[in-house]
């Protein structure tokens, strides 16, 4: 039997960490287009938000009291001035600043 000398023991060595960089895969593209259009539709631009300011908080509502009924003045766009009541969910208190994705809608008051 022949011996190994240690030159081609590192041989086999190197030989075996470059087959497996080999295996390891190609780092993936950063944008993927499909993630990408996912994200934009779930995301809302501010300016197309109209500030609203808070007048009047008038109760809890909701199965479990989640929300709060305001009554809001629309500061910007068409429907300036309007005074519409909705459904806020989270702290809120008169004089804030709520920005509505859209103005048309108005809530039953309870």
């Amino acid at each position: 039997m022949a011996k190994k000398t240690e030159g081609q023991e590192d041989k086999k060595l190197n030989d075996k960490k470059q087959s497996n960089k080999k295996q390891e895969h190609p780092p993936q593209l950063q944008s993927k287009p499909q993630a990408d259009a996912k994200k934009s539709r779930s995301k809302v631009r501010i300016s197309d938000a109209t500030p609203a300011q808070v007048v009047k908080v008038f109760k809890k509502v909701g199965l479990y009291g989640e929300c709060y009924q305001v009554l809001v003045r629309v500061l910007e766009g068409r429907d300036r001035g309007n005074l519409l009541r909705r459904n806020v969910k989270g702290p809120v208190q008169e004089n804030d600043l709520l920005m509505l994705k859209e103005t048309e809608r108005d809530v039953r008051a309870i």
